[in-house]
């Protein structure tokens, strides 16, 4: 077994098969340069079982080595991987690829992105002092975080209650017209994004807009509703 954690690049990521197997992925050497046959490369299992977080082909990982379930019988160790490492920022992806020569990518490489569709445009969210936040590949995101005094970066649920107050926000992708640069961070847009749910605390969503014309379609204040 190893004990210091390696860096190693994703070759595939199992997403079938039988179910001790699936999240597992194989991986290569960073400095391995060439095209890999991925039937010969070694397997990690995801380190972590209640959240799970899958790389993708060509994004670097850690991993280390750990006890496997038979352990106890003959001292049996394998490898597991921890999730990607942030190396371009981004939310969609954080691919290092490899070099492939001209040959290798004429006779169709595998790569990987005929399985996962890169999403230029994906950008982080705008953290505050105290979030924790969880954001998907695709614009999803949930935030734990609170009203906030003095941040140079203004949000539109911070204008009325106090400093610590809780805001937890679960929105299901982006506004639609942010063109700016996929590493330029942004903030959830209650009219903008997708879908989303807003669970405050004394708070008031500034510049919320109501579904419909009709004032009979919601009460009169919208303070606490969201």
């Amino acid at each position: 077994m190893f004990s210091k954690i390696q860096l190693v690049r994703v070759q595939e990521v199992i997403m079938e098969g039988s179910p001790n197997v699936i999240g597992n992925i194989k991986y290569s050497h960073l400095n391995f340069e060439k095209s890999v046959n991925t039937k010969n490369l070694n397997s990690a299992r995801p380190l972590f079982n209640n959240i799970s977080q899958f790389p993708v082909v060509n994004e670097i990982i850690a991993i280390i080595g750990a006890p496997k379930d038979t352990y106890n019988n003959n001292n049996a160790t394998m490898a597991y991987y921890l999730p990607p490492i942030n190396i371009n920022g981004s939310s969609n992806h954080n691919a290092l690829p490899n070099s492939f020569t001209d040959e290798e990518m004429e006779a169709g490489v595998e790569t990987g992105l005929d399985y996962f569709k890169e999403i230029e445009n994906v950008r982080p969210l705008q953290p505050y002092l105290g979030d924790i936040m969880l954001e998907g590949r695709y614009g999803q995101s949930i935030r734990f975080g609170s009203t906030i005094s003095g941040s140079r970066v203004p949000n539109n649920w911070s204008n009325e209650g106090q400093a610590g107050n809780p805001i937890t926000i679960i929105r299901n992708g982006q506004v639609g017209n942010e063109q700016g640069n996929s590493f330029e961070h942004i903030l959830e847009d209650v009219n903008g994004d997708d879908s989303s749910v807003y669970l405050c605390s004394n708070q008031q969503i500034t510049n919320f807009k109501k579904a419909g014309i009709s004032p009979n379609n919601h009460p009169a204040s919208y303070k606490h509703m969201l």
